[in-house]
């Protein structure tokens, strides 16, 4: 008896997880985002910013949504090392925009419970909130330069959570994002502060590639 409980606890759960990646996908998909991992998706927009929106599980069984933006030019630092991320999938939050940085708590529009136990409209209600919430943030940036100004303003805020300065990507892309807007100087100081911060050898040959084609994109957008 105790074996079949968590049999259909866990057939209850797996319709659950469904029903909610299937509301973030009517919600995400007409708008060209791709489902790289579960509850994570990823726009496949050209240009050298990507878009990203996920559900992230929680301490306390919840899941709460936030979304972002990855460079593509900018690497990632994973175990020590700075790993290239230019696909859909192998995008990272170098930008994250979290409702519960600024609340404390995750809110009820934006967050489910684990296990999934809400009804099927309630995910898809929850679904399309968030995404809305995300895609507002989204339309304000359509450049490199409007991600810097975002960079800026968040620079500005107060949270009750994470600051810009508990994410460890914060000034790794905002300084190579400020070099490719053609602000050199400004940008190299924030790619400085970067590997003082983490140990991170300035002459990094991931690093110095992402200067180069930073200040590249610089170039191509000035002229």
């Amino acid at each position: 008896m105790r074996e079949r409980s968590a049999w259909v606890r866990k057939a209850r759960e797996r319709i659950s997880m469904d029903s909610l990646n299937e509301a973030l996908r009517a919600n995400l998909a007409p708008k060209g985002f791709l489902n790289t991992r579960r509850y994570r998706w990823v726009d496949e927009v050209p240009g050298p910013i990507r878009r990203i929106f996920e559900f992230q599980s929680l301490k306390g069984a919840r899941y709460s949504a936030r979304w972002g933006f990855s460079l593509n030019f900018v690497p990632c630092l994973r175990g020590g090392r700075l790993r290239p991320k230019r696909t859909a999938k192998a995008a990272e939050f170098d930008l994250c925009i979290d409702p519960i940085d600024e609340l404390g708590d995750p809110p009820s529009w934006s967050s489910v419970p684990y296990p999934l136990d809400s009804e099927k409209a309630e995910l898809g209600r929850i679904a399309s909130k968030s995404a809305d919430a995300a895609c507002r943030e989204f339309a304000r940036v359509a450049s490199v330069g409007d991600l810097m100004t975002m960079f800026q303003e968040r620079a500005q805020m107060t949270f009750r959570r994470f600051s810009l300065e508990n994410y460890v990507q914060t000034h790794l892309a905002w300084g190579l994002g400020l070099m490719a807007a053609g602000k050199r100087e400004e940008g190299r100081a924030h790619v400085a502060l970067f590997c003082e911060r983490f140990e991170v050898d300035p002459n990094d040959v991931a690093l110095r590639k992402a200067e180069v084609t930073a200040l590249q994109f610089a170039a191509a957008h000035d002229s």
